[in-house]
């Protein structure tokens, strides 16, 4: 027997023995096992609290999810399975060294002198410079070892969207920002040796940057651009998780500086990563519905007319798997109309090509989810097939047992349009805080096709696993229902 303090309370946890004679501390919580630790201090996790719990715990002090919804057990039944800116080490208050101070600081006086006409004054002025001031991001963990565990903790946070409350589209859009460091970073000046990498405390990094160094001596992913490496480690991620098939949507493939490149990046490395993990990834060439309110500045008024440019030249590519809409609902989707008239008949000519909207995430424009169908329904030329269509959230729209509510689930049927639910996102998005107002069984009730989704697990830290046992416990959701959904996934599959 071996005494557990937490939160101020002391818990006895009972000591065994397994059948290989290895002695075993089993932690439960609620008659649920939580872990078996072992006395050499390895620790085998059996449940866990969902991302989407600890939100909602932190939204109120009178938390009324019982403990069946709040611990869940790690498993799920089988059937339904660069350079770093001198402006983000200030803002999130990285520790740096002195000498690494010292050359940030001679960098930073010599892009002020490129800016000295700028048009920008004080701190508009000083943001452009430090943003153009860079660091060897290498450098900035292994080279200082000694403050790398919080540098990296703080880095990390940055790149995801709170997990202790939840946040707004405005605090999801500087997420974007902070992930460019890494989406879209450069070749540094001044790259480094890698040393030291034993000595980081971060069994995740220590890892990845090892696998780097073994794919580097491998002559197919030798050299590897940072999008490359990023493909490969969203493959390895997906096939840890079960995932053989996956669809990124990815705005390079819209923008006609970037669109040709991104694809002669997945043609050449994409063949590889099939055969090493066996995920095919494919991917949806993505409309921004607005521009990123941080961003809006660098937006011309004629940014649809190009996008649709760009998808008409690309839309045939095989890897190229449809069209999707994204970004803040904060606008009605029929003033789009003319944008979707234009991938309808792109959708023509390629039955396989997929239509994507994000509609009803928030409750300010329900009809959204309906007249997204009713778009694609007017845009069809004569004789044309209903293309493939699919929504992302549908989680506000009119009642289901409206009129709105029963032509919505007609149209659903009768073009066999498959909803995407990803209730951590909705959460931590504050688009959902009563999980009682949730659709899903609904949908399913009426034999609506229904998907599960993350939305980007990274963003909200959740993954494919956590984001299931969040729907099959917080929703109540019967052995049946979850299979009705992994069949529709299973159906659907390339």
């Amino acid at each position: 027997m071996s005494r557990l303090i937490c939160m101020g309370m002391i818990y006895h946890v009972p000591c065994f023995y397994d059948g290989d004679n290895e002695m075993v501390y089993i932690l439960r919580f609620y008659n649920t096992k939580v872990a078996n630790i072992y006395p050499d201090g390895r620790i085998e996790r059996k449940a866990y609290v969902p991302a989407i719990a600890k939100t909602l715990m932190s939204q109120t002090k009178d938390y009324k999810l019982d403990i069946e919804k709040t611990l869940v057990k790690t498993y799920i039944r089988r059937e339904v399975k660069l350079r770093y800116p001198y402006y983000y080490i200030k803002k999130l208050q990285l520790n740096i060294t002195p000498a690494q101070k010292a050359l940030l600081e001679n960098r930073r006086q010599i892009i002020a002198r490129s800016f000295a006409h700028s048009q920008l004054k004080g701190k508009y002025l000083d943001r452009k410079i430090d943003d153009h001031t860079y660091l060897n991001f290498a450098s900035l963990i292994l080279e200082n070892i000694e403050h790398a565990s919080e540098n990296i903790a703080k880095i990390r946070a940055s790149l995801a969207v709170m997990k202790d409350g939840q946040a707004v589209f405005t605090n999801l859009e500087k997420v974007y920002i902070y992930r460019y460091v890494f989406t879209k970073g450069t070749s540094v000046l001044d790259p480094i040796t890698l040393e030291h990498i034993d000595d980081i405390e971060d069994e995740d990094i220590v890892n990845t940057l090892k696998q780097m160094e073994l794919d580097r001596l491998n002559p197919v992913y030798r050299y590897n651009t940072l999008y490359q490496d990023q493909l490969l480690f969203v493959a390895r991620s997906y096939q840890k998780v079960g995932v053989t098939y996956a669809e990124i949507s990815d705005t390079a493939l819209v923008k006609a500086s970037e669109a040709a490149n991104t694809l002669a990046q997945i043609h050449e490395v994409m063949p590889a990563i099939t055969k090493e993990t066996g995920v095919t990834l494919r991917f949806l060439c993505a409309f921004r519905r607005i521009p990123l309110t941080i961003v809006k500045d660098q937006i011309g008024q004629n940014g649809f007319n190009e996008n649709l440019q760009v998808l008409k030249a690309v839309a045939n590519d095989p890897y190229v798997a449809g069209s999707d809409f994204v970004g803040e609902e904060m606008n009605d989707i029929r003033e789009l109309s003319s944008v979707i008239q234009a991938i309808v008949a792109i959708a023509k000519d390629i039955p396989s090509f997929v239509i994507r909207f994000h509609a009803g995430e928030n409750d300010s424009l329900p009809d959204n989810v309906l007249n997204s169908v009713l778009e694609v329904e007017k845009a069809l030329a004569p004789g044309q097939f209903f293309p493939h269509v699919r929504l992302g959230h549908g989680l506000y729209t009119p009642a289901l047992d409206s009129q709105k509510g029963k032509l919505l689930l007609e149209k659903l049927k009768d073009y066999r349009i498959a909803l995407e639910f990803q209730i951590t996102s909705n959460v931590r998005l504050n688009n959902l805080t009563e999980l009682t107002h949730h659709p899903l069984k609904d949908y399913l009730r009426n034999d609506i096709r229904c998907v599960q989704g993350t939305d980007g697990g990274a963003l909200y830290g959740t993954n494919s696993i956590d984001e299931q046992l969040s729907l099959e416990r917080m929703l109540d959701l019967s052995f049946e229902e979850m299979k009705k959904m992994h069949d529709v996934e299973a159906a659907d599959k390339p």
